[in-house]
């Protein structure tokens, strides 16, 4: 008998139980790791441009991220722990801007 490292799929018929399949398999770490990434990539994006500030282009990028967690909560794809972490990123970034006086 063969051992695998993660239970085989069964029953996978759509797109949708392949992505629940990979991120049970993955502890749900798979959509923290795209979050993540597309969290450094909007941040990145927004600092190229000069008119922007550290502060606005943190809290523009948190913000954009925390509204795509709350979406991947909703339909339990991330922990809840995730999630507050960038609504709580948010308000940080939110009141750096204040503190700053960023218009």
């Amino acid at each position: 008998m063969v051992d695998y490292l993660f239970d085989p799929p069964t029953d996978v018929t759509t797109a949708t139980d392949m992505i629940s399949w990979i991120n049970s398999t993955t502890s749900m770490w798979l959509f923290q790791g795209i979050i993540g990434g597309v969290f450094i990539i909007i941040l990145v994006t927004m600092l190229k441009n000069q008119a922007n500030t550290v502060s606005k282009s943190v809290a523009a990028s948190s913000f954009i991220v925390m509204l795509l967690s709350v979406f991947a909560r909703t339909i339990d794809l991330i922990p809840t722990y995730f999630m507050s972490l960038w609504i709580i990123l948010t308000g940080i970034s939110a009141i750096w801007m204040f503190v700053e006086g960023v218009k």
